[in-house]
């Protein structure tokens, strides 16, 4: 398996879609935006110098997931930047660390341009990124009920 930038992956940009917008539909048109929106933003992503960023994991040709770093989340906290989101692991993939070393390329990347802080808001998941030393900072603080979460990455 590799985790790369989603910029040297662009084919899977329109799975990726399915499968976000799939999961997460009703938070997104709750925010007034649809699929077409989504996959505009990930083509947004899909740089490897500047945020928001995306990452992919790879193994044989096959997206396993994926997971991106963006500038705002709506329906929380004003004046946090930037944060962890669009965290999505096939399931046949999920609990082998797919999502951890994505995770870890993200916060990787979000420190060498200069992040010292990222944010993320969470709902069932709250456990696996504790584990990676994420904070809450807030428990349902969105309409969904999503918990808030922060982590520093340098000094």
């Amino acid at each position: 398996m590799i985790v790369d930038y989603l910029a040297n992956h662009k084919q899977f940009i329109p799975e990726i879609a399915d499968l976000i917008f799939g999961e997460w539909s009703d938070l997104f048109l709750a925010n007034g935006v649809d699929k077409a929106q989504l996959l505009a933003m990930l083509e947004e992503r899909a740089n490897t110098e500047r945020l928001p960023i995306a990452y992919v994991a790879v193994r044989d040709g096959e997206l396993l997931g994926t997971g991106s770093i963006k500038m705002e989340e709506p329906s929380t906290r004003e004046g946090l930047s930037p944060w962890l989101a669009g965290m999505y692991i096939k399931e046949a993939y999920r609990g082998g660390g797919v999502g951890e070393q994505i995770v870890k390329a993200l916060e990787a990347k979000a420190q060498a341009l200069g992040v010292e802080t990222m944010y993320l808001s969470v709902g069932r998941a709250v456990s696996f990124y504790k584990r990676l030393g994420w904070s809450i900072m807030e428990e349902r603080v969105t309409p969904s009920g999503a918990t808030l979460m922060s982590k520093r990455l340098a000094a």
